[in-house]
């Protein structure tokens, strides 16, 4: 099954630098990160006005919300609150401060601003954007989410009922759909049932690799079938990484685990089967 296209993509729209002043500017958890106090706390204790940068902002119907830089803006509310010790000379300098204005964003865009801007820098972790992607509406997140709550997983929990590694599973939705995520938690659960290394977002994407590819002659109750065989899944995990470090004499990294993924999957459904076998791929090519 083909991947379905998604994008960050941000339509043109217009875009100001000007002064603003901080305490006119609002939050919404749905385009960013959870606001973290004692953390914008220690910023203004220490806060060198020449060092702000320029935090962004969208500029909706009815007011100025935080993009990004939302942890100095409101270090820059508690200077000016008098909730902050700081010299005179600070709290003058971030009486107003340069920020960049964005327009005529939806909260879709917002998210999606937010996340490129800091994708590089690896500010934002997986488990936040996920969540922030889903608040704002952004298609693939929320496609990826509608599969995780249809079998009832929550990301970031180390339960029998938590999926981690939601960047893996989020690559799976981009490559082959999020039919075929659904597809392969089910094949997952019919194999070992319920538990936390069920999930694991490597034999997912493993999974979801022979399914997307096969999936005109892979039967998926029979591969649950034959993954069962296989033993339990934290055992298939450990089988993964070991031929994905060709038994530890060789460095390993996402996509090598993932070809690894492929291969123990495509391995298991060809156990003992004479017809109907598929391509074992060399995965150190």
């Amino acid at each position: 099954m083909p991947g379905k296209e998604y994008s960050y993509d941000i339509p043109d729209h217009p875009i100001e630098y000007k002064k603003v002043d901080p305490r006119t500017i609002k939050f919404d958890p749905r385009a960013q990160r959870h606001l973290n106090k004692r953390r914008a706390q220690a910023i203004a204790e220490k806060l060198v006005p020449t060092a702000l940068g320029t935090p962004i902002l969208s500029q909706r119907e009815d007011g100025l919300y935080a993009v990004d830089g939302m942890h100095r803006v409101y270090a820059c509310q508690l200077i000016l609150a008098g909730e902050v010790s700081v010299s005179k000379k600070v709290r003058e300098a971030v009486q107003s401060i340069a920020c960049e204005v964005h327009s005529n964003l939806s909260t879709a865009n917002e998210a999606s601003l937010f996340i490129i801007k800091n994708k590089e820098s690896s500010k934002v972790g997986p488990n936040d954007e996920f969540r922030i992607g889903v608040m704002a509406g952004h298609p693939l997140f929320m496609d990826t989410n509608a599969v995780l709550e249809k079998h009832q997983l929550k990301v970031g929990s180390s339960s029998a009922n938590g999926v981690r590694g939601i960047k893996g599973i989020l690559s799976i939705v981009t490559e082959h759909g999020p039919e075929t995520l659904d597809l392969s938690l089910t094949v997952a659960e019919d194999a070992w049932g319920r538990t936390p290394d069920t999930w694991h977002s490597v034999t997912i994407g493993g999974i979801a690799t022979v399914m997307s590819k096969h999936s005109d002659g892979v039967k998926p109750k029979e591969l649950a079938q034959k993954l069962r065989r296989q033993g339990d899944p934290t055992s298939f995990k450990a089988k993964i990484q070991t031929i994905a470090t060709n038994n530890n004499t060789r460095t390993d990294g996402t996509k090598g685990r993932l070809k690894a993924a492929h291969l123990a999957v495509a391995s298991a459904w060809n156990a003992n089967r004479r017809i109907n076998r598929i391509p074992v791929p060399n995965i150190f090519e």
